[in-house]
């Protein structure tokens, strides 16, 4: 081994230790004693190779970190090797693997994180952007989309996406999905039309991912026509697919575009499709959203026949194992369905349990959309108070990029505050 002086190992041995909240005793585990790592913290003892490899691995850094590199990393030149992928790297990766199967975004996040950088220090580029990407997904599933969306859109540029045609894909397919459930929709429409540029002539799976993000984020602000050749190429592509849950997620989609295209036999029946195909146990979260989607696509446009059903499976699970914003649209669509079925009290009781909580008042990218309904619901009850929120939804939702949506609120605000005006002065005109 070459390394950094054993002073300054020791030091960011200790360092390393404490971030992970560790005793001397903890981290030597069963095969180095408490006394020897506080030696080797203290630069009183020189660390062997093995010593080194074990206390990386135990503290998922790379040796290169310590300022430490394997002597076989030194070519016949005397020139600095690309070193391997450390151990950590692979078992870090491994590990946020299986916790992504479980579900367990938290854990995910972590260890990849711990990949990520033990691959970088390693000079691995290649596995420290796979690192990175499950590191994207993770916080994309625990509900952090900003973030999420930050990050895949730095894959995208990175040098393993300039290689690789699917890596740029998939970058830039997550940064559209997570830019558009993070309420910022002209992004959300931009990096899907990179996706679909960027998967031209990549597999069938990979141009449908692409496609599929950017119907959404174009049916979402309400631009139908410019998504129909997109739709169209979609549909071509469903005989294609190998499974039947990757069919029911186009099938999805189409669905919920030709609905708010206003195309209501057709979209029912594209939903009908995806309901078939669309499995719980392949993936249950994602079951429940589709629930929850197509009964609010109908709920958007005034219809209710089977919505109560739908919402009613989808809050079994959503509420559960559902992310903040996954509860927060659940009970934004259990409250237009109130209000749909004249029950404007209860629709805003619901709303405002949402905006008054001390967790979910705080997501801003659902914020407009809860403004709306409140407003709505203050409207429905004749109560004082609706052009304010509708007002402030305009706002909200002009700044997430739907801008159509916005409009209908401005107005609706005009609306009200004429009311309320007329109201003001009749009552003044009949005062004694």
């Amino acid at each position: 081994m070459s390394s950094a002086p054993t002073a300054e190992f020791g030091q960011l041995l200790r360092n390393s230790r404490r971030q992970h909240g560790l005793s001397q005793i903890e981290l030597g585990g069963d095969r180095y004693s408490g006394s020897y790592i506080s030696l080797l913290e203290s630069g009183r003892r020189e660390p062997t190779p093995e010593v080194v490899e074990f206390l990386s691995r135990r503290l998922g850094v790379s040796p290169l970190e310590w300022g430490v590199r394997p002597r076989h990393d030194i070519d016949e030149n005397g020139q600095v090797a690309p070193a391997p992928a450390q151990p950590a790297t692979v078992e870090n990766l491994m590990v946020a693997e299986r916790a992504w199967y479980d579900r367990d975004w938290l854990a995910a996040a972590a260890h990849a994180g711990l990949a990520a950088r033990s691959a970088a220090a390693a000079g691995e580029t290649d596995r420290y952007w796979e690192a990175s990407y499950v590191l994207a997904q993770a916080k994309f599933n625990n509900g952090e989309f900003e973030a999420a969306g930050r990050l895949a859109d730095q894959l995208s540029e990175h040098e393993t996406a300039a290689k690789f045609g699917v890596a740029r894909t998939q970058a830039l397919s997550l940064a559209s999905i997570a830019f558009r459930a993070n309420g910022n929709f002209g992004w959300a429409v931009a990096y899907g039309a990179r996706a679909v540029e960027a998967a031209s002539d990549g597999a069938v799976i990979i141009r449908v991912e692409a496609l599929m993000s950017l119907v959404s984020a174009l049916s979402e602000i309400g631009h139908v026509q410019e998504a129909a050749p997109y739709l169209g190429r979609l549909e071509a592509l469903l005989p294609d697919l190998a499974s039947d849950h990757s069919r029911g997620l186009v099938m999805w989609t189409i669905g919920t575009a030709a609905l708010k295209a206003g195309d209501v036999e057709r979209g029912l029946g594209w939903h009908a499709r995806a309901g078939e195909l669309l499995s719980p146990q392949r993936d249950l979260r994602l079951w429940l959203r589709f629930h929850r989607s197509a009964a609010n696509a109908r709920l958007e446009l005034g219809i209710i026949d089977g919505v109560a059903e739908m919402l009613r499976i989808s809050s079994t699970g959503l509420e559960v194992i559902g992310n903040v914003p996954d509860v927060i649209e659940l009970r934004q669509s259990l409250a237009r369905l109130a209000l749909l079925e004249d029950r404007p009290r209860d629709a805003i009781d619901l709303i405002r349990s949402v905006l008054d909580d001390p967790v979910l008042g705080l997501e801003k990218t659902t914020r407009g959309a809860s403004e709306l309904v409140l407003a709505e619901g203050l409207a429905a009850a004749g109560d004082a108070g609706a052009a304010g929120h509708f007002a402030m939804a305009a706002e909200l939702l002009e700044r997430g990029g739907r801008l159509k949506a916005a409009m209908t609120a401005l107005r609706r605000s005009v609306e009200e505050s004429s009311k309320d005006s007329l109201t003001s002065c009749l009552t003044s005109q009949s005062s004694p």
